[in-house]
């Protein structure tokens, strides 16, 4: 059998990912693919948060959409 390497991106466009940022785990016949994130896994998707914009969410928003938890503040 001939083994194949995979680079993230290649994989996360093969299987249809959000993000190259993703483990894999293996349980017997069983093959999990965790993902973290949306687009490359470090940060927003540029293209993603242009098309949220574009339906009309604020920056506010896209912000926590892909970055949850976070909690937007003035700053003194």
């Amino acid at each position: 059998m001939e083994i194949k390497k995979f680079h993230g991106v290649e994989t996360r466009s093969i299987m249809g990912l959000k993000s190259a940022n993703f483990t894999i785990s293996r349980n017997e016949d069983k093959i999990t693919f965790n993902v973290i994130g949306n687009g490359h896994g470090v940060g927003m998707s540029q293209t993603g948060a242009d098309a949220l914009a574009k339906q009309g969410y604020s920056y506010r928003d896209i912000i926590t959409h892909y970055y949850t938890g976070t909690e937007i503040t003035k700053l003194n």
